[in-house]
């Protein structure tokens, strides 16, 4: 039968147990209450029996016993219940007490005294008889026995043993509670480091392959974390083979399309009319594209890279990011006059400092201006601004160009993927899928949205400062 949650399997396990164990140890133990309190209740039956045989006497041939009341109102205030007693020959012919007392089935042992359950005036009693032989005191026809039965009422017998019952009832409840709280206790605990070890696993990075860690693990889950870290370790292999023959490809495109791009360079200075110029022209921006997109996969690459040193090492460094805006503004500011665009830098006078890699940073703050200088049109104003509210350091892109739509802003950082406004212009998809993996590195966070009056693009990457 498949298991669908080990908490409600230990639980339908536990439980049911706990509660047919409490009630077979009830019952038994009232089993054993009953007969317990019967053979208490039975001595003080038989010290009536031996009181009253030692005060029978015979008076003119007759029976009779000293004290007899006397002795019943005090075995009455012993026992708390009503008392009955009878004397009588076995014959018949004389009798003293309540007559019509009960015999037992069989018949009577001499001075063997026997106990019996039985009905007398509407009434269950519990009686004790005993025959005896006459000893010479008793002058008695025949020598006929003299039969001695003491009874009483089983109902404060009763009441006792049901109120011991309801007691040991009420401290098994609380027991089976108390053991049942520790059932559910012991099952959260017990299953709290597989609940803190999928948050964990839930919580890691896409990227993340690091193996988990099975210290603080019970021993009975260890070899399942041990398996799927092999798994890990397998699919990592693999995918750092992959990684490494996209990389070494990127990087063996680079050279040939250098070349490529000063032959057409070469050829179109040779051109000798407007077709084959326009031919030229067409294969010189297809490789252009292609020479930025092997370029772009290389630093995709890279991050990559400096992602997995970075797990390892588990340490960044200190980053201003006014000194790295000013150094990628002072870098793109000529690419953005070529264009006609305004390129400036809006930052405090003191340092806004993070915790990350420095080139990392530049990197990821290049992407975010070089995306705003190629798809905003002549003219159009981009700013660079670093800003520390709190606890939060925050660099922005902002421009009035185009902008994005809405759902294209929600799918940003995806690669390969492009948004409406730049379909129309030869691009790879990656600028900002960069731009997001460099943001997850440096737990930091990356945003877009419309500019002020819904024109234009607002890039945002925030950092948790640096604790003072």
């Amino acid at each position: 039968m498949a298991l669908s949650s080990l908490r409600r399997t230990l639980l339908c396990m536990l439980i049911p147990v706990a509660l047919l164990t409490s009630g077979v140890s009830l019952f038994v133990s009232s089993m054993m209450l009953k007969d317990q309190v019967n053979a208490a209740f039975d001595r003080a039956l038989a010290g009536a029996l031996k009181s009253m045989a030692a005060n029978v006497t015979t008076i003119s041939g007759g029976l009779a016993m000293e004290q007899s009341y006397y002795m019943m109102e005090y075995m009455e205030y012993t026992i708390s219940s009503q008392v009955y007693f009878r004397i009588a020959t076995e014959d018949g012919l004389s009798e003293i007490g309540f007559t019509g007392m009960p015999l037992p089935a069989k018949r009577l042992q001499s001075n063997q005294p026997v106990f019996y359950d039985a009905q007398y005036l509407g009434e269950p009693l519990r009686i004790a008889a005993v025959a005896l032989e006459s000893d010479g005191r008793l002058q008695t026809y025949q020598h006929s026995r003299v039969l001695i039965q003491a009874g009483e009422n089983l109902s404060e017998r009763d009441a006792f043993i049901r109120n011991v019952i309801f007691q040991n009832l009420i401290q098994d409840l609380a027991v089976l509670s108390l053991f049942i709280v520790l059932i559910l206790v012991g099952t959260l605990l017990a299953l709290r480091p597989l609940r803190k070890l999928s948050a964990e696993v839930r919580n890691r990075s896409p990227d993340n392959l690091e193996p988990i860690s099975d210290v603080s693990l019970p021993r009975e889950v260890r070899p399942l974390v041990q398996t799927i870290n092999l798994h890990m370790e397998r699919y990592a292999r693999k995918s750092r083979e992959q990684q490494q023959f996209l990389d070494d490809a990127s990087h063996q495109l680079k050279t040939p399309l250098a070349v490529l791009l000063t032959q057409v360079d070469f050829a179109l200075s040779l051109a000798k009319t407007a077709e084959m110029k326009e031919v030229l022209d067409a294969i010189q921006q297809r490789l252009n594209n292609t020479a930025q997109m092997t370029h772009q996969m290389v630093a995709l690459s890279r991050v990559r890279d400096a992602a997995d040193q970075l797990r390892v090492r588990a340490a960044l460094g200190t980053v201003d990011l006014c000194q790295q805006a000013a150094q990628v503004v002072d870098e793109l500011w000529s690419l953005a006059r070529s264009r006609r665009q305004d390129l400036g830098l809006e930052a405090p006078s003191r340092p806004v400092r993070v915790a990350g890699e420095a080139w990392l940073v530049q990197q990821a703050l290049s992407n975010m201006v070089s995306n705003a200088i190629k798809y905003c049109p002549k003219g159009a104003r981009i700013t660079v601004s670093v800003q520390q509210e709190g606890n939060v350091c925050r660099i922005q892109v902002e421009d009035d160009g185009p902008g994005m739509s809405a759902d294209d802003m929600a799918k940003a950082g995806h690669r390969f993927r492009r948004g409406e406004a730049g379909k129309a212009l030869q691009g790879s998809g990656l600028g900002l899928a960069i731009v997001q993996a460099i943001a997850q590195i440096h737990d930091a966070r990356m945003s877009l949205q419309p500019g002020p009056g819904q024109r234009g693009l607002i890039v945002r990457l925030e950092f948790n400062a640096l604790d003072s």
